[in-house]
């Protein structure tokens, strides 16, 4: 058809002896090993079948640039029953209002004791407020904190969690509720790290759990208003993309409505892809070069607007946290039906079966397949075991509820007996365990041209993965491969801001910081304010002992974004090493007033009054830090008595 969404220009193909200089400098550089096994395809396979539809364009005309979001009301005009339905299904209700929630948690305590702090849940006329408290050891509060609660962001199926609106910047609460287990507890992860209400949220999180959201540019959690376009939750044109023409005018050719995309009616790998845009995540989800999240389509490949990798061990081991989709393509039953079966094989994006029909919906799927005589087992036996005759029951066991997360994951490797070990994916072969940090998701539908790009985002990928493992031996490594991978990517197009921070945080954990400060330059050069480069600026800076510099930096990414307590201490303690006490003190409090368990901000604004003569209030402060840290308290009298 002639109607395709515009593409942002792209480098012409390569020529055979270009693409042997590429390898060549890759190879030279070190990065040839990791990136070309993990990008080349599986040993014996060809491109699936979305590179024809790639190339010529989606034959769905709202999958052109320019045509608009119109809105789940103007959908439900005509498909009144569908859509009712839909917002009772845990998608359409992925974001809601917080009292919504609370109702749903009705009779339950709404109040709990977790590491030493106090939490609350209250209802203050007509709103949600979450609450965090600490005590001393004989009861006094020493510290509080409270923010009204905005949205609950998931369906409260298993969990809800609930955001704060703070001034156009999204954070999360510390406060979650468990439906499965019907209590209030810590958010998922802050049993490691609780960053109480300081959790940043930002685009790519609100992309998959609402239906449109505005992020600022060159921003980690700032938006635009109104925050969520088009209604909150996720709606319609999520799955069947924007609904302007559809509902001007419908196009029906050989049966089929080209003004609307129904995914039935796609491809597998772009029926897939429809579902993949939220349920694929993998260990690193990189942007392709000059794609925004919200620049991808129903209709269209994913693998056009973000390249997803994941680490090899997480698919042939039997490992379920790795998604859903994952686990599907390590599946017998997926490898076998050649691309017939997807997410919607089993799933009725529409409805939800109710509890007491939910066996009998899956078995009904499963025989749509399989049919009843495939079991091994006869059917006395299998109700002897269970009752229903549930086939998932067997053959997709929900894992044993986390100690943390209160909730079970079902199994979507579907192995034939529970015992037996996992089905080896087909994009793991030819993948090496010990020699590939990461593999390419869509690497059997990539064709040359992509494979080329998709090592710029290879290289972003292992720089996040170099991030993460900072302080271990094995970062430097990995920030090196990163570093081989995009030096030449960037080279090519320098036009390319996420790629210099990327290649910035690569050579500065490469012990290159000179390199790394000039990659930043780049970024902020293109972007101006970046809050991200502005960041990494600041870090490298204070690593080289450039402290002037480094405060500037400070500054101006707290001038971005106001709302988080370590950039006011990174400001603060930027102002002590110069000797600005009083700046000092003044950017601690402010830290303490959005964060009053920030310990560092507190230790650092008692040393300020003590060096701006005004002891006092420098032991004040302190006795607030011992009940903070009782278990420091000798090392911390220690540090006191040596104050000046």
């Amino acid at each position: 058809m002639e109607d395709t969404l515009p593409q942002k220009p792209r480098p012409e193909p390569l020529s055979r002896r270009a693409v042997a200089m590429v390898l060549v400098v890759l190879a030279a550089a070190g990065g040839l090993g990791v990136v070309w096994s993990a990008l080349r395809r599986p040993p014996g396979e060809r491109a699936r079948d979305t590179l024809a539809v790639a190339t010529a364009g989606s034959p769905f005309r709202n999958t052109r640039a320019g045509v608009r979001y119109v809105g789940d009301e103007v959908c439900a005009r005509c498909h009144a029953e569908v859509a009712e339905s839909f917002r009772k299904h845990p998608m359409g209700r992925s974001i809601r209002p917080a009292s919504e929630a609370l109702l749903e948690a009705a009779g339950a305590s709404r109040t709990f004791r977790a590491q030493g702090f106090e939490y609350a849940v209250e209802a203050q006329g007509g709103k949600v407020v979450h609450k965090e408290t600490r005590r001393d050891d004989g009861g006094r509060v020493i510290a509080e904190h409270s923010d009204e609660i905005a949205y609950a962001i998931g369906s409260g199926t298993q969990a809800a969690s609930f955001l704060i609106d703070r001034g156009n910047f999204v954070f999360q609460s510390p406060i979650t509720w468990y439906a499965g287990s019907r209590k209030w507890d810590l958010s998922p992860g802050y049993e490691r790290n609780n960053l109480h209400f300081e959790r940043t949220v930002g685009g790519d999180c609100l992309y998959c759990h609402a239906n449109q959201a505005g992020l600022v540019e060159n921003t980690v959690n700032r938006f635009r208003r109104p925050i969520f376009a088009q209604g909150a939750a996720i709606g319609c044109e999520r799955c069947h993309g924007p609904g302007e023409l559809h509902a001007r005018r419908q196009e029906v050719q050989d049966g089929v409505d080209l003004t609307i995309v129904n995914p039935r009616h796609l491809p597998p790998a772009l029926r897939d892809s429809v579902c993949g845009q939220c349920h694929l995540e993998g260990d690193f989800r990189i942007n392709r070069r000059g794609q925004a999240s919200d620049d991808f389509r129903p209709g269209l490949p994913m693998r056009e607007f973000w390249s997803v990798f994941f680490r090899p061990e997480k698919l042939a081991d039997r490992v379920l946290v790795v998604g859903h989709v994952e686990q599907m393509h390590a599946s017998r039953c997926f490898q076998e039906s050649r691309g017939k079966m997807g997410c919607i094989s089993c799933h009725d994006p529409h409805e939800k079966p109710a509890p007491e029909e939910r066996d009998a919906y899956f078995r009904a799927r499963c025989l749509e397949c399989h049919g009843a005589p495939d079991c091994s087992l006869p059917e006395a036996t299998r109700r002897e075991r269970i009752a229903n005759d549930s086939c998932f029951a067997c053959h997709m066991p929900r894992g044993s509820p986390s100690d943390n997360l209160h909730t079970a994951t079902t199994l979507h490797r579907i192995p034939r007996r529970p015992d037996d070990p996992p089905h080896e994916p087909d994009l793991l072969r030819g993948v090496s365990r010990e020699r590939d940090f990461l593999v390419h998701f869509h690497r059997d539908q990539t064709n040359l041209r992509e494979r080329r790009e998709v090592v710029r985002d290879f290289g972003s990928a292992l720089s996040q993965m170099a991030w993460l493992r900072r302080g271990s031996g094995g970062a430097k490594v990995i920030a090196r491969q990163a570093s081989a991978l995009l030096e030449p990517a960037l080279k090519e197009r320098p036009d390319d801001p996420p790629g210099w921070e990327a290649a910035g945080i690569a050579l500065w954990l490469s012990d290159r910081p000179d390199d790394a400060l000039a990659a930043f330059g780049k970024a902020l050069a293109l972007t101006g304010e970046n809050e991200e480069a502005l960041i990494g600026t600041a870090l490298v800076c204070d690593d080289l002992g450039r402290f002037d510099e480094a405060l500037a930096f400070w500054r101006r990414a707290l001038a971005v974004s106001p709302n988080v307590s370590a950039r006011h201490f990174a400001v603060a303690h930027g102002c002590a090493r110069l000797g600005d006490w009083e700046g000092s003190a003044s950017a601690c409090r402010e830290a303490l007033r959005l964060n009053p368990a920030h310990r560092e901000a507190r230790q650092l604004l008692v040393e300020c009054y003590a060096r701006m003569g005004n002891p006092g209030r420098a032991r004040e402060e302190f006795q607030t830090l011992l009940a903070f840290a009782p278990s420091d308290r000798p090392a911390l009298l220690r540090w006191f008595e040596e104050l000046p």
